[in-house]
């Protein structure tokens, strides 16, 4: 999907952050699929398979079933691993990531289970333990391409803006989500209730994350255009987690016109 498709609104960069913007979010899913797909195909013809990370949000629909749709990338090369999952929720609640990203990707490309890591989110009694084994593998396969979204209080992944930490010394840890954080789930319809909402989760954290030399980050919606705008024009800090973003040479931010009606 080229400069000149009719869909293509603007394309610029933000510091070295680059930016594309698509009339609707299928044409953002789209695009970003494409260069997921490519970045995948180089990363296995140079070292025989890919790591990926991967969100797991509604935001994320368009862009994970143009991965789906893709004939050309070889599912047997890649590693799968998730983003963040819920403190104490059993991998078959219906808002489960571990679910999401199964229902959504990993069974309807066929990638082997011996090929996939999920963060046990069910296992609360000794969650330290839960983050250095997670940790442990992403140690072992490093992260060749994180595929992410941005929440509506900026954070990345569950890195909202109270917990943060750009300079974290871990890879994977326990946060208490923010009240945001929380309200959005609920709103996105994952939860009956907003009491219903976990209150922690397991996420990577933000070096975890930019150690990745390929970011694709998917941000689709109305909802979404606060957090854009501060991405792309306030200052980098903690306060919006997702400016960090302005400072890797690999990432790429991809909106539909709502997500960036604020910025054009």
């Amino acid at each position: 999907m080229g400069a000149s498709d009719p869909r293509t609104i603007a394309r610029f960069s933000v510091d070295s952050l680059q930016v594309q913007v698509y009339d609707d979010r299928a044409g953002a899913g789209r695009a970003a699929a494409l260069a997921v797909d490519q970045a995948i195909r180089d990363r296995q013809k140079a070292a025989g398979h890919a790591n990926v990370v991967f969100a797991a949000a509604h935001s994320q629909n368009e862009f994970l079933a143009g991965l789906v749709a893709s004939r050309e990338i070889d599912w047997s090369g890649v590693v799968g691993f998730q983003m963040d999952e819920y403190l104490g929720l059993p991998s078959d609640h219906p808002a489960s990531f571990r679910r999401y990203l199964q229902e959504h990707l990993f069974r309807l490309v066929g990638l082997d289970q011996s090929r996939v890591r999920l963060i046990p989110g069910e296992r609360c009694d000794r969650p330290l333990q839960t983050c250095l084994g997670y940790e442990d593998k992403l140690l072992t396969e490093p992260t060749d391409i994180v595929c992410a979204g941005i929440g509506e209080n900026g954070h990345l992944a569950f890195n909202d803006p109270p917990v943060a930490d750009f300079l974290d010394p871990v890879k994977v840890k326990v946060v208490r989500l923010d009240q945001a954080c929380r309200a959005q789930q609920f709103h996105d319809g994952c939860f009956d209730r907003i009491e219903d909402v976990p209150t922690h989760a397991f996420t990577l954290t933000i070096p975890a994350l930019l150690a990745a030399p390929h970011l694709s980050v998917v941000v689709p919606g109305p909802r979404k255009a606060n957090a854009v705008l501060t991405t792309l024009r306030g200052p980098i800090n903690e306060a919006c987690p997702a400016t960090v973003l302005r400072r890797h040479p690999g990432a790429t931010l991809y909106l539909d016109r709502d997500a960036a009606r604020l910025v054009l």
